[in-house]
């Protein structure tokens, strides 16, 4: 359906889908509630969101994506491969937050740029959430006041290092 860049299937698996299984690690070393709200801004083909859920499975995780093809494509998957507790809302996101309770974990891969998803998601969170980015680059020295950072990890997919972090709200 052409909703990734790559089309090698072993290219999407070592640059896309092997994130998600280093990633359920990762969540699972967050301070997490035992039934976290937990939002994929940007979801796209289901990477990293559909993977994760598979191992790691706690409360509600909301795939939000505003095009249609995309949803579609996320129904069809959930619907043959049902995954407990992972919904699928097509809409911009501005349009999905006030109708959800305050975030616990928003995880973003290529949303829109980190500062801003920050931004965007403040009111809708509360202390303690977090926001979880999947990046190319080290976590900066400098965040935005109101985030600290709570973890980041550094891995290797094939030849390219990529890291994971977890900024809190404070």
């Amino acid at each position: 359906m052409n909703l990734v860049g790559r089309s090698d299937w072993r290219d999407i698996l070592d640059h896309l889908v092997v994130d998600s299984l280093y990633l359920a690690d990762f969540v699972r070393g967050l301070e997490l509630p035992d039934s976290p709200e937990c939002w994929d801004l940007g979801a796209g083909a289901g990477l990293p969101g559909l993977p994760l859920r598979m191992l790691w499975q706690k409360g509600r995780y909301h795939l939000v994506d505003a095009r249609e093809k995309r949803a579609i494509f996320l129904r069809t998957v959930l619907a043959a491969f049902p995954l407990p507790g992972v919904l699928v809302f097509q809409g911009r996101v501005e349009a999905f937050m006030p109708t959800r309770p305050p975030a616990d974990l928003i995880v973003s891969r290529a949303f829109m740029p980190w500062e801003k998803v920050l931004h965007l998601v403040r009111d809708f969170t509360v202390p303690g959430s977090f926001c979880l980015f999947l990046t190319l680059v080290p976590l900066p020295p400098d965040l935005p006041q109101g985030w600290t950072a709570h973890a980041e990890k550094r891995y290797m997919t094939t030849s390219t290092p990529r890291f994971f972090w977890a900024l809190r709200r404070g």
